[in-house]
């Protein structure tokens, strides 16, 4: 059952990073809130783009599949017109036959006709000499029709075979079309799920690139001013502690985990601290999620920052209390809440499957990182070790 688990989240883990897209952020040097906005409508434009290719695509693989449809109808007709035709030269072939015994008679007795012996006993057996010529010519006209019908018959064979042999051309040619109907379809369909999967991500960065362009805004940077220099007054120079005095119980990565009872990365440090001691923001920056109650990690606040001119997001959770809100400016004197973890247990009663005891969870992820449905997904992308705290099981008495 454990190795499910651990198989599940690494599966789980995997679709994550898959679906969604990289929204790292950081200030390039000249690069102003004009540029943001010119990728923002690079991004709507190649949105656009997709779509058309989509609609184009699906009208190809509709025309193909329509176009096999004839064909597979075409090709059923054909075999019923080559089984027909295939009984018709055999009805043909009979009649052929049947033909030839009979003008192989009547040949036998034009020649018996022509012999003097049998004229004479004709002409003894005829009452008059215009009824003999008649009689023999009568056996000569029937001669010549019964081969004229054995030379249309021959004709006859001979067109139905010809027609045959083409019959099984158009059906290896329809069999042809089909096998590359199936083909285009097969890979206009890649191609449309391509597309599909692709306007999700556009979907992801238009919306990312409009709250970063809105983030800016907000600030009153301007459309040619460089960003290094609008954010100046809040980027910060370095990081400080969220509390005063603490002791590191978990660090950052592979560990055994305390509840789930499996090997997993730790996705940032454990503080320990009094149950209702005051968080605060480790730098100034804007509160740009909030999880609450959550079944692993409880309350949860998610902090974008600057720092040194790159961006981050940084999480606090297993709050006890959050004291701000989304879109709120904070800075290193803000206190986002009080710690819990140990009334919020689950097994204190509590809500939260992810902690044992009263502590702080306190993780950092590189990048600026958007979408309030789903932060955690996006944060564990890019997570790494928060700098300048002691090793396992040390203390650490300032802020700074």
């Amino acid at each position: 059952m454990k190795n499910f688990w651990k198989i599940y989240f690494i599966l789980l883990t995997l679709m994550l990073l898959i679906i969604i897209p990289n929204t790292k952020a950081e200030i390039k040097a000249g690069e102003t809130l004009r540029d943001l906005k010119n990728q923002l409508t690079a991004l709507q434009n190649k949105k656009k783009e997709n779509e058309n290719k989509k609609k184009k695509t699906k009208a190809e693989i509709e025309q193909n599949k329509k176009d096999m449809e004839n064909a597979e109808q075409e090709l059923f007709k054909t075999k019923e017109q080559v089984q027909k035709l295939q009984v018709e030269i055999e009805n043909t072939n009979e009649e052929l036959e049947n033909k030839k015994k009979e003008s192989e008679k009547l040949l036998v007795l034009y020649q018996m006709l022509e012999s003097d012996n049998v004229y004479m006993e004709y002409v003894t057996g005829a009452s008059t000499m215009t009824e003999l010529i008649m009689r023999m010519d009568a056996v000569k006209q029937l001669s010549e029709y019964n081969n004229q019908q054995l030379s249309e018959l021959e004709m006859l064979i001979s067109n139905n075979n010809k027609m045959n042999k083409e019959l099984d051309k158009y059906q290896v040619e329809l069999d042809k079309k089909i096998v590359e109907y199936e083909a285009a379809i097969e890979e206009l369909g890649d191609e449309y799920s391509e597309l599909v999967l692709g306007g999700v991500s556009i979907d992801d960065e238009i919306a990312n690139a409009k709250n970063i362009v809105k983030y800016y805004e907000d600030l009153g940077c301007k459309d040619d001013q460089e960003l290094l220099a609008c954010v100046d007054i809040a980027n910060n120079k370095g990081w400080v502690k969220p509390i005063s005095k603490g002791r590191i119980t978990s660090l950052f990565g592979l560990r055994f985990h305390p509840t789930q009872h499996v090997w997993k990365n730790h996705n940032g440090i454990d503080i320990s601290t009094a149950e209702g001691t005051k968080v605060y923001a480790t730098a100034a920056g804007q509160v740009g999620a909030i999880v609450e109650k959550s079944s692993c990690g409880g309350n949860m606040v998610y902090i974008w920052t600057y720092v040194n001119g790159k961006a981050y997001t940084y999480v606090f959770m297993h709050l006890l209390q959050i004291n701000v809100k989304v879109g709120q400016k904070v800075d290193i004197n803000t206190v986002i809440g009080l710690s819990g973890g140990g009334r919020t247990a689950k097994k204190n009663g509590g809500y939260d499957t992810c902690t044992t005891g009263a502590h702080l969870h306190y993780g950092l992820a590189a990048g600026y990182h958007f979408g309030k449905d789903k932060p955690l997904n996006k944060f564990n992308s890019y997570l790494i070790e928060p700098p300048g705290y002691p090793g396992l099981y040390q203390w650490f008495y300032s802020r700074y």
